[in-house]
């Protein structure tokens, strides 16, 4: 689990460079959790006296006249931490240079920026920069569902409960979603069953259901955990109600 600091002395930017790095986290897939939001380097120096690292450091370059620059925190900061990785974050970014020429090993820049989408783009680079791909969270299996001309949809095969053809629309099939949304598309079930894989099983012509959420099997019907009922085809009971009975 990579740990984070994050240290300004203005408390908006704390919240804002903590929001992002949320953002940043989910995006690139990465095992991390901020530990520690601090406005000043005394803060930030108690917290890893008193919490062994190594810790990833996003800091502000300059906290003011009565406070400890950004170099002077890196220093005494390596004297505790010394696998510690320290990403600058400041609103000048020339003052890159005189950290380079300081000594001081830094990890990396992030200017901040208007565009939040920039800066989230920077976090992700440095997060996977930092982690290494092996201890990322995998990637859930999904499924890219074209919806229009240069359009398409990802959906995580986990979160669909089951397809079913489209009565009223030719030539198409609809995913439905645990969340009880419908995704639409031209397709066929045969062509969307080779898609979806062995965690789904086609318990009629029509429809194909998520294993993992089969519930029960009776009367013809099977319950879904969402409550929805959709019908199975005599020569498929047996074989759902023993799914039922493996789970």
């Amino acid at each position: 689990m990579l740990k984070i600091i994050i240290c300004d002395d203005d408390d908006f930017t704390v919240r804002l460079i903590h929001g992002l790095l949320e953002k940043a986290i989910e995006i690139s897939k990465t095992e991390a959790r901020i530990v520690c939001k601090a406005t000043s380097g005394a803060d930030v120096l108690n917290y890893i006296h008193k919490n062994a690292g190594p810790y990833l450091y996003f800091l502000d370059f300059d906290f003011g006249r009565k406070e400890l620059n950004g170099i002077d925190l890196a220093k005494k900061i390596y004297q505790y931490d010394t696998n510690g990785k320290i990403i600058f974050v400041t609103s000048h970014g020339e003052k890159g240079m005189a950290i380079l020429q300081s000594g001081v090993q830094a990890f990396g820049f992030i200017e901040k920026d208007p565009s939040q989408q920039s800066m989230v783009a920077s976090l992700v680079r440095y997060l996977k920069m930092t982690v290494p791909a092996q201890c990322r969270i995998p990637e859930a299996p999904a499924l890219e569902l074209p919806i229009g001309i240069d359009e398409t949809v990802c959906l995580a095969l986990s979160d669909i409960i089951y397809v079913d053809s489209v009565k009223t629309v030719a030539h198409s099939i609809c995913y439905h979603t645990f969340n009880g949304s419908e995704i639409t598309v031209r397709d066929t079930i045969e062509h969307a069953l080779s898609l979806l894989g062995t965690g789904f099983i086609r318990c009629h012509r029509s429809i194909i259901v998520n294993k993992e959420q089969i519930v029960s099997v009776k009367n013809g019907l099977v319950k879904l955990s969402n409550g929805v009922m959709v019908c199975c085809a005599i020569g498929k009971r047996k074989e759902l109600m023993e799914l039922c009975l493996e789970k």
